[in-house]
């Protein structure tokens, strides 16, 4: 069973969701806002597999994306907008979000959307992806290094080279003979060292050192 919060300013769109996830026996909604507020202490609250989050919410208040990925049992998020050529949704990538839809996708599309991210994978379309690279790797060029507070371990230096070549944590995981469990929380403990609040952020910060085992400092 995938446990879900949604969230977003249109009531018509959440209640659209919720029922739309009902069709499905492996979803359970634990419960939609209408605040960004309100959502972040539904997912304190309820510990969620998964926060549908509306893409304008991430960012016009990117505490909240920092919120919910920050503890160690953080959701998955997904974000939806109109359509994906929105710039909210580029920031969103940006920020760490795990996937992206249009508003009115299909149902079954949200379906395999959700399982994937619960599954570890992004569900990102390629350009999306590319363009927030690209954008994130002309700041880390352009400005000052991100602070942090030394060098990894051995074994967090591999987990950056394999998020860096696009790998879920399943799949990371099978590379090292470690749960995907173990990899996300070592990956928790890599983005509080950067300040950072993603993989995809941490992505681009190895391409953009050129190295197989990046520092943070």
């Amino acid at each position: 069973m995938i446990s879900i919060v949604l969230g977003g300013p249109d009531p018509a769109t959440r209640h659209a969701l919720v029922a739309d996830f009902g069709r499905f026996e492996d979803l359970r909604v634990l419960g939609e806002s209408g605040t960004v507020e309100h959502l972040s202490m539904l997912a304190a609250a309820r510990g969620p597999s998964v926060a549908v989050v509306e893409a304008c919410w991430a960012q016009a208040c990117p505490g909240l994306l920092g919120h919910l990925l920050a503890r160690p049992a953080a959701p998955r998020i997904l974000a939806f907008a109109d359509t994906l050529a929105r710039p909210e949704v580029l920031a969103c990538v940006k920020l760490g979000v795990h996937g992206c839809l249009p508003r009115h996708a299909p149902a079954a599309a949200w379906h395999r959307a959700i399982e994937a991210i619960h599954a570890g994978d992004a569900w990102i379309p390629r350009a999306l992806m590319a363009a927030a690279l690209a954008d994130l790797r002309h700041l880390l060029q352009a400005g000052p290094a991100l602070p942090g507070p030394g060098p990894l371990t051995g074994r967090q230096r591999e987990i950056v080279h394999w998020v860096a070549q696009g790998l879920s944590n399943k799949e990371i995981g099978r590379h090292l003979g470690i749960s995907p469990t173990t990899v996300k929380t070592h990956l928790h403990n890599i983005f509080e060292r950067a300040g950072i609040n993603g993989r995809q952020q941490l992505a681009v910060r190895a391409l953009a050192t050129g190295r197989r085992a990046p520092e943070l400092n």
